[in-house]
């Protein structure tokens, strides 16, 4: 190469590298390091100590030179800037906490082609509250409601200032306004007032109630169903003090019929004589007719499949059916329902049935036809029922076989509290039924049986659950072995004593085959903790058997498995070991809401 095509290879290369260097230089990388804000502040609300990575993540939230760090075009001139002016967006951020005089060491340096924007923070002490004036004037100042919203109030004399717990307390007197009928309700004063030179605080609300509205009458807007039906699900009288909560109860249970896809509960203002406020309902009709398909597997029943069809509106009166088909290893069945909207239709159902199924797990076999009726309604939050059911069934367990056919009258009882019945972080649930009949009066045996169920959810440490469960069950009788299987009881299983197969728990007959038993016992533990949203891990205990005597030994199994949460309940998926014979692991698998 001849020394002048040297000379410019020299050059460009030079060239090159300058091009890139002010290349780097106009977008220059930058990291923001956040100091001192570890740890617990001291600032107590609620007895809840106040943590320096709330205040870290929301000094981080307003710093807008941590939102240039994704910047593409970012500047040296634009990082000076953001820089310049992030002292001030701390204070801003550290406010809403209580801390009105930090001090705070910025600090802008070059490292490398990387800008580090370094704030050591020291927040000082909070400023606390010197009085706090929260006061209720207007019709409703003595009214439980706002009496509730004053005593509440999540701030007193001495506290840290919090303007969260400031604007929460705000917000609890217009719900309550909302729930209870003082739609007027407004405040005439709300103020935090701030002495930073005394470094003390006092917040003045004052809130005028205005006049209480009442429900005026209702009106709903369709042609399709009797009035009188739909004046059923209205929970309140005309000229009741208006409430929000009740409201919605009638949007929920309208939307929970099977009649409409469309609910609209309005309160109109506009039409409003004196205090009565008119209520109107629109309502659009759902599809007469709906047919569902589904699919699914358990370890109880093996792959299984249901076709369901439902017959939403038979007559002006409200009165609906339904027929569903099951099929899967151990089942094929047909049921079909007819329904009658009681004098409250939004609790108040009776039904008829009738059905036929062919019912073959490992330890039995029956052919039964059924027919019957039940009553249901709500007593409060209680669920009643009342029934009366025919049963001719062919049946084989063990040794026994026969034809049993029973005229059992029954009752059940039943309550269910939940934060959220398809993912409950907290509730329970109760359960008590009671069912005879008697020899003679359309039977050919006689029995008398109760079975309970109680669980309970309750969440800790924040993602964690622990749920408890007991089922229990007593049947006398003298006539155990020629009482259908359907009667006996029975354990093992998906949602009975894991690590043991389905039904394969119970007494045993002369050559040793499961016949089940007169009494239930079985009881479970189970810890869960959610590592992600929608996941989660869980460890068991569980212990059962189905026994002629309450005294007989418990068979044991304990386990561990998957949650993933689905729109229609967490799906579990356990493997369980059998603590005692026959011994082995077994997997099982459930879908469902916990209560």
């Amino acid at each position: 190469m001849s020394p002048a095509r040297l000379r410019r290879s020299a050059l460009s290369l030079a060239l090159l590298l300058a091009a890139a260097r002010i290349d780097a230089a106009s977008n220059p990388k930058l990291r923001v390091e956040i100091r001192g804000l570890g740890g617990a502040m001291g600032g107590v609300l609620q007895n809840q100590t106040l943590k320096g990575s709330d205040l870290k993540q929301n000094v981080l939230s307003l710093l807008r030179i941590e939102d240039a760090r994704r910047e593409k075009n970012l500047t040296e001139r634009r990082i000076r800037q953001l820089h310049a002016r992030a002292p001030d967006e701390i204070r801003r951020a550290l406010q809403p906490f209580g801390f009105y005089r930090p001090t705070i060491d910025a600090s802008l340096e070059r490292e490398g082609d990387t800008w580090v924007a370094r704030y050591d923070i020291d927040p000082g002490a909070p400023i606390r509250l010197q009085s706090v004036d929260v006061a209720v004037a207007g019709e409703g100042a003595t009214d439980w409601g706002f009496r509730t919203a004053v005593g509440d109030f999540p701030l007193r004399p001495g506290d840290v200032l919090n303007h969260a717990a400031y604007e929460s307390g705000k917000a609890a007197f217009e719900a309550m306004a909302g729930e209870i009928g003082y739609l007027d309700g407004k405040f005439e004063t709300a103020q935090i007032q701030i002495d930073v030179e005394a470094y003390t605080s006092r917040i003045v609300l004052h809130y005028d109630t205005g006049p209480r509205y009442l429900f005026g009458p209702v009106a709903f807007r369709q042609d399709f169903l009797n009035p009188k039906l739909l004046r059923g699900y209205v929970n309140w009288e005309e000229g009741e003090p208006l409430n929000q909560n009740k409201l919605l109860a009638l949007q929920t249970a309208l939307s929970d019929s099977p009649y409409f896809r469309r609910v609209e509960v309005i309160t109109d203002r506009a039409r409003t004589s004196g205090l009565e406020v008119p209520i109107e309902v629109d309502l659009e009709a759902s599809k007469k007719r709906r047919y569902q398909f589904g699919l699914g597997y358990g370890t109880d029943t093996g792959p299984r499949g249901t076709v369901r069809a439902e017959y939403r509106r038979i007559n002006r009166h409200g009165d609906h059916a339904e027929a569903e088909i099951r099929v899967s290893a151990i089942e094929q069945s047909i049921v079909a329902r007819y329904l009658i909207p009681g004098a409250y239709p939004r609790t108040d159902v009776l039904t008829f049935t009738t059905g036929y199924g062919h019912l073959s797990p490992a330890t039995s076999d029956t052919k039964a036809a059924l027919a019957g009726a039940d009553y249901s309604f709500a007593l409060g939050r209680w669920r009643q029922g009342f029934s009366l059911t025919f049963t001719r069934e062919r049946f084989t367990v063990g040794i026994d076989d026969g034809v049993s056919h029973l005229l059992a009258p029954g009752s059940s009882t039943s309550l269910v509290v939940a934060d959220d019945r398809i993912d409950a972080r907290n509730g329970y649930r109760l359960l008590l039924k009671l069912s005879g009949a008697k020899d003679g009066f359309l039977s050919n045996a006689t029995y008398a049986q109760a079975v309970a169920s109680a669980k309970r959810i309750v969440s800790f440490a924040g993602s964690n659950r622990l749920i408890g469960r007991v089922d229990v069950g007593a049947t006398a009788t003298s006539d155990f072995r020629r009482l259908p299987p359907r009667v006996r009881f029975f354990a093992g299983g998906d949602v009975s004593v894991r690590g043991y197969k389905f039904q394969s728990l119970g007494e045993l007959d002369e050559r040793g085959h499961v016949i089940g038993g007169k009494y239930l016992e079985v009881a479970s533990l189970e810890a869960e903790h959610r590592f992600l949203p929608k996941w989660g891990a869980a460890v068991f205990f569980d212990a059962g058997n189905a026994a002629n005597r309450l005294t007989s030994s418990l068979k044991k199994g304990v386990g561990a498995g998957i949650r993933w949460i689905s729109p229609i309940g967490p799906v579990r998926v356990d493997g369980a070991y059998a603590l005692d014979p026959p011994r082995g692991v077994r997997l099982h698998v459930n879908i469902g809401p916990d209560l």
